[in-house]
């Protein structure tokens, strides 16, 4: 399957994104998750450009799950400074990525359940540069390398009925992170982080999905790790911070054979401390879209999202889930 795109993130420019996707099985033959392997490249007017490779696998009738990928990444973002430089938190500076990601994860069935136990693993190699100096105290340099490497256990439950556009069930994770100097990265931190979605049918045409998203940090995470608000109309890495919760529900409506209106609505916190939560800086979102199932053997929708949040509107081309991209 050819899956072109438009990426439309204000923080990084308009551009396309693309990805050639070989599906080594359908949903019917396999009675079950398809594996998958794909390339996937794009670009955007400011600059940023992407290339990378992934394979995902679901393995011995799905009792083994695993997804692995390699990239280069050029990415030139506004940084906002937010939980690392405060003083930029209304004007940002230009911000160059220059990275290698090199991700595996592999999760295991429990017994006949739909709890997965596993592990994750990434490696980021990347090469900073801030486009103009920065005359500020916090602020040293503008030029410098940093590497990630971390270490995360999983804990996974998951009955969704379809993992491109589900229609009922539940994904449900808590994941532990931890990085440290010997691993090869520049400093000692970790993160904890939970993930709650429900897909609840109210009736033949008629679906409500909930998400929950909370992410916790510890240590010196550097500055463009700390967990950043994901969330339709958000723009990417302005609402930073050590910590960040977000929630939101969607409506998804059948209103003739393969076409569906989805309407969805969020809010998101990014905050240093508990103590400081209601002090963090949010947002909020609302939005309406459409989908068309693009591929029966699959069970994948395909459509636009329209989100107007509180200080920006965006538009999406969205492939299968919004959530789980």
């Amino acid at each position: 399957m050819i899956v072109p795109s438009i990426i439309t993130e204000s923080a990084g420019g308009y551009g396309a994104l693309g990805a050639a996707v070989y599906f080594h099985s359908s949903y019917s033959a396999k009675k079950g998750p398809p594996s998958m392997t794909g390339v996937l490249g794009g670009g955007t007017q400011n600059g940023t450009w992407m290339a990378g490779a992934f394979h995902v696998g679901y393995w011995k009738r799905d009792r083994i799950r695993y997804m692995g990928a390699l990239a280069r990444t050029y990415v030139n973002i506004g940084y906002y400074g937010s939980g690392f430089i405060e003083s930029l938190a209304d004007q940002p500076v230009n911000l160059n990525l220059d990275a290698w990601l090199f991700l595996q994860q592999i999760k295991f069935r429990v017994a006949e359940t739909n709890f997965f136990i596993g592990g994750r693993y990434l490696l980021l190699d990347t090469y900073n540069t801030f486009e103009i100096p920065v005359e500020i105290p916090e602020f040293e340099g503008t030029e410098f390398s940093s590497t990630l490497s971390e270490a995360t256990a999983v804990l996974n439950f998951d009955s969704r009925n379809n993992i491109f556009s589900p229609g009922k069930g539940f994904f449900i994770e808590l994941a532990g992170t931890y990085s440290d100097t010997w691993m090869g990265s520049d400093d000692l931190y970790g993160r904890l982080a939970t993930k709650l979605i429900g897909y609840f049918p109210v009736n033949d045409k008629l679906m409500v999905g909930v998400r929950h998203e909370s992410t916790y940090s510890l240590g010196n995470i550097p500055f463009y790790a700390r967990p950043i608000v994901v969330l339709r109309g958000a723009p990417l890495m302005k609402y930073q911070d050590n910590n960040t919760t977000v929630m939101e529900a969607e409506v998804n409506w059948n209103v003739y054979k393969r076409w569906n209106l989805v309407g969805f609505t969020g809010i998101g916190n990014a905050f240093s401390d508990f103590e400081s939560f209601e002090k963090g800086k949010s947002i909020s979102s609302v939005g309406t879209g459409f989908r068309y199932l693009i591929a029966r053997k699959f069970g994948m929708q395909m459509g636009m999202d329209f989100a107007k949040s509180t200080d920006d509107f965006a538009f999406y081309i969205v492939f299968g889930t919004s959530w789980m991209r």
